[in-house]
């Protein structure tokens, strides 16, 4: 509860502030940086989401001052440190509980700029086009479909759904990278980065059939008599009419996660096949045989990428670096061995690299940049 800042704080913590503002100059210069946050604090959405764990800290002010911190720390602290708009109190427990200093290189780095909205699409006949957000150009794809790319859309149009004339095409995002796709029938995709989508420039037959890799954010056009199918690894397929989800399926990652908004989903494998309803989750496990595991799922946390966001709810380090990897297109080494931390806040994906780093140098992970590799430090 920013007490302080709604000028609220009681006359006890407004005290044991100034006490603490007396200390030292870091000190005031940390108050001060936190004072004009007003500008990085809008870049946090829905402070409530977070009031009983800032209240939690809030209450732990005066009982705190002195001991060293848990290395399971909430991105409030690093929030905190990186002057975002948070609970004045919480902010002088967590920052003056910190006794490992921070080496002044590991914040002072140079600038990587977030990713953007940048592709690759992949032609029938192995060309392959550069796509960004400024181009503007269209052109044919065979007798009847036409392919335009304007503002960061790359979208298919049939002029003669009577043609037999079908070719397939791949978009295919880097690290650093996404876009937004709309298919032939009206659906629209946003890969997320380090993806790719494989589809027919125009559907046709009984059903719709791409396929994915990496992560992706489907509203399928309504269509009962041609399902929509998702083939994802050969691990894996989502069959759906027409609704919105989202599908993880990095790689990188152990899980296949197919979330669900809007309408019905059926998640298949070659062993189980599970229907999930608005607000659930199918995570498919690696390896055969096991069981479609269904359950509740955090939706605004699952297509947060899509919106923008980085959403890390009680998150392992390892997960936020894979994250981070995919998006700022950088190396992430760890020095001697991976810091038992997890994460839980939110922020904008569209701040530089060095804003990141600034955040994790506030909590109790240390990092340094070098070129384009993030080494984390124990």
């Amino acid at each position: 509860m920013p007490a302080y800042l709604r000028n609220t704080i009681s006359d006890t913590d407004r005290e044991e502030l100034e006490q603490w503002l007396a200390a030292s100059d870091s000190n005031r210069r940390a108050m001060e940086e936190l004072l004009n946050a007003d500008k990085a604090g809008k870049e946090w959405r829905d402070l409530t989401y977070y009031k009983q764990r800032t209240e939690a800290a809030n209450g732990k002010v005066l009982a705190k001052i002195g001991q060293r911190p848990s290395r399971h720390i909430h991105l409030y602290r690093a929030a905190a440190v990186a002057a975002l708009l948070i609970s004045a109190v919480a902010f002088i427990w967590l920052s003056r509980e910190q006794k490992a200093a921070v080496p002044a290189q590991s914040i002072h780095v140079a600038d990587i700029l977030p990713g953007s909205q940048k592709a690759k699409l992949v032609l029938s006949n192995g060309e392959s086009l550069a796509l960004d957000q400024d181009a503007d150009t269209s052109f044919m794809q065979g007798a009847s479909v036409k392919v335009q790319q304007q503002q960061g859309l790359l979208a298919y149009q049939d002029f003669d759904a009577g043609t037999d004339d079908i070719q397939f095409h791949q978009l295919i995002t880097p690290n650093g990278g996404e876009y937004h796709l709309q298919l032939e029938d009206g659906t629209h995709v946003w890969l997320n980065a380090a993806s790719s989508l494989r589809f027919p420039t125009r559907f046709a037959g009984s059903e719709r059939r791409v396929q994915l890799t990496g992560e992706a954010y489907f509203e399928v056009a309504k269509d009962a008599k041609h399902p929509f199918i998702v083939d994802v690894q050969e691990r894996a397929s989502v069959e759906v009419l027409g609704t919105h989800f989202n599908i993880n399926a990095y790689t990188d990652e152990e899980n296949i996660h197919t979330t669900l908004l809007e309408g019905a989903v059926a998640v298949a494998t070659a062993s189980d096949r599970r229907r999930i309803a608005p607000g659930q989750q199918a995570v498919v496990r690696p390896g055969a045989g096991h069981p479609i595991i269904v359950g509740a799922a955090d939706t605004v946390r699952a297509i947060a990428w899509k919106n923008g966001v980085f959403d890390f709810n009680d998150a392992k380090l390892t997960e936020v670096m894979r994250q981070v990897s995919r998006w700022y297109d950088i190396q992430v080494v760890y020095e001697q061995g991976v810091p038992d931390i997890r994460v839980w806040g939110r922020m904008k994906r569209n701040q530089n690299l060095q804003q990141l780093i600034r955040i994790l140098n506030g909590m109790d992970v240390r990092a340094r940049l070098e070129d384009r590799k993030l080494i984390v430090m124990p």
